[in-house]
């Protein structure tokens, strides 16, 4: 048996320190109370755009850079805290752009051991296909863990 724990509100964060210690506490107690896989919502990524402005949060294109820009601090951060407190991370969903340009809502698994994996959201709700413009992902991925098998499905 796995314990799981999957509760997390989203909310506009006026900093890097803001956000750093938000997630450090959450993944804290997460660990402590026995977790050992932590899943973060769909869309939770958006907190990273908070940090510039709530303008840059409340406008697609430039939320979808923020947090392509954000993203590696803060998947560095979640390597550092799995492997601080032996868990494996389903880190927040994130828009981002990928290297051939088209923005895609993306997961990562983070392992205790270090390791990322990547899955994109293959099946695009009406409004992300038709006023966002959100790319489905191409591949189900499944991961391979010491928690067994994990595959990640958004939405």
């Amino acid at each position: 048996m796995v314990r799981i724990a999957a509760a997390y509100p989203c909310e506009f964060l006026g900093s890097w320190s803001a956000y750093e210690n938000k997630i450090s506490a959450w993944v804290a107690e997460a660990a402590g109370q026995g977790a050992e896989l932590l899943v973060f919502p769909e869309w939770g990524g958006i907190e990273l755009a908070t940090l510039q402005s709530r303008a840059i949060a409340g406008d697609l294109v430039r939320c979808i850079e923020a947090q392509t820009e954000w993203l590696p601090r803060a998947d560095a951060l979640h390597v550092q805290l799995a492997a601080e407190h032996g868990v494996h991370v389903c880190a927040a969903s994130a828009l981002v752009r990928r290297e051939d340009g088209e923005a895609v809502n993306r997961a990562r698994l983070i392992t205790p051991d270090g390791a990322v994996g990547i899955q994109d959201k293959l099946i695009m709700t009406r409004y992300e296909r038709e006023v966002f413009f959100i790319s489905p992902g191409r591949e189900v991925r499944v991961f391979d863990t010491a928690l067994g098998r994990i595959g990640i499905a958004i939405c």
